[in-house]
């Protein structure tokens, strides 16, 4: 269980069910731009697909950064200076915000991660301190973005 409760952000989100952690979508993107270049795409572009790959060069540039969708590193084991959500746990002992008394009401959850983030932690903190942190990780309904909270 010490392994998955590393993948537990001090915010509440679950880095294991993030793309940037699972490095799902840069894979993908890195071999739909090998196809890509395998069958010299570009050239059917120019010739068949000109009027619906208007903007190739764009889509090319959004590839490519798709690829780079690659987290370094679980939250917690980062030394992230710019977050002020792991400095206010790393300053408070805290293994994460689920053992503060005012996570509801969190400036620095609300603006390290923004609007669509907020009531997903929210959510997950108030889970986990429901169901406790290795229940919740196992059991639990675990939420990313604010459109999943039900």
């Amino acid at each position: 269980m010490d392994d998955k409760r590393k993948l537990l952000a001090y915010c509440g989100l679950y880095c294991g069910d993030c793309a940037g952690y699972s490095q799902d979508i840069a894979k993908a993107a890195e071999q739909l731009k090998e196809q890509l270049e395998k069958y010299k795409f570009h050239l059917t572009v120019k010739a068949m697909f000109s009027e619906q790959f208007k903007n190739y060069d764009e889509f090319k540039k959004n590839l490519n950064f798709l690829t780079q969708m690659k987290c370094p590193a679980v939250c917690t084991q980062r030394d992230d200076t710019k977050c002020n959500v792991w400095h206010c746990c790393r300053d408070k002992g805290f293994a994460g915000c689920y053992e503060c008394d005012e996570f509801e009401n969190c400036d620095k959850i609300k603006n390290a991660l923004g609007n669509i983030f907020f009531d997903a932690c929210i959510a997950n903190l108030k889970n986990i301190n429901e169901m406790g942190v290795d229940n919740w990780i196992e059991n639990g309904k675990r939420f990313w973005f604010s459109c999943d909270v039900e």
